[in-house]
């Protein structure tokens, strides 16, 4: 009769097996996480908005709107069009090479299209969704506005809502795209941690 294997290999198997048993758990709780957010991004609505905050992205040559800034953007001047906001904040950060400046190329696609100059916020620095949020709530208490409405891909609107309120904000709902991109799924995976963090305030 062959001799047992040691204690130490049913120990090493045993956890073995805890830890793909916690890993099984971990990711379906993340997938369950990111579900949850995709859900309710795409069930948001936007409702008549003292300003609508367009957050950044990246932007080609020439601060040149590329197709997801392009869409958030589309997306935001139906909304001003058909009065759903007053105003209209592009908020983003300054991007190399070449120092391309997100909300000053996000500007002069909305000038191109008949948007008018005054009716438009230029904020370069909002690097993240949180200062853009908080710079948005700066922009409504100096000119006595309150609500917001978040125009970003559906993934990202729970937290940017979330940074709204967190900014001291009416939030006033979200508008996005109807127009979807193969970088969405990994997206709305990241948003996970992400939104945990900004609730959590840990950033």
């Amino acid at each position: 009769m062959p001799p047992s294997p040691p204690r130490t290999v049913f120990r090493r198997v045993a956890r073995s097996r805890r830890l793909r048993r916690l890993a099984g758990i971990g990711a379906g709780l993340w997938l369950l996480g990111a579900g949850v957010i995709v859900a309710a991004g795409i069930g948001t609505r936007p409702a008549p908005a003292d300003l609508a905050l367009v957050l950044g992205n990246s932007v080609g040559r020439g601060n040149r709107p590329l197709p997801r800034l392009q869409a958030r953007l589309e997306a935001a001047l139906a909304l001003y069009r058909r009065g759903g906001c007053t105003a209209i904040m592009v908020s983003g950060g300054i991007e190399a090479p070449g120092d391309r400046d997100e909300a000053v190329g996000m500007r002069d696609w909305l000038l191109a299209r008949g948007v008018p100059a005054a009716s438009i916020v230029t904020d370069s620095y909002g690097d993240n969704t949180r200062a853009s949020a908080e710079h948005a709530q700066a922009w409504l208490r100096e000119h006595g506005g309150h609500r917001v409405v978040v125009v970003s891909q559906f993934y990202h609107l729970p937290r940017a809502r979330l940074a709204v309120r967190q900014a001291g904000a009416e939030d006033a709902g979200g508008d996005y795209p109807r127009r979807w991109f193969v970088h969405d799924a990994y997206s709305s995976l990241r948003e996970v941690p992400g939104y945990l963090a900004y609730w959590a305030r840990w950033r």
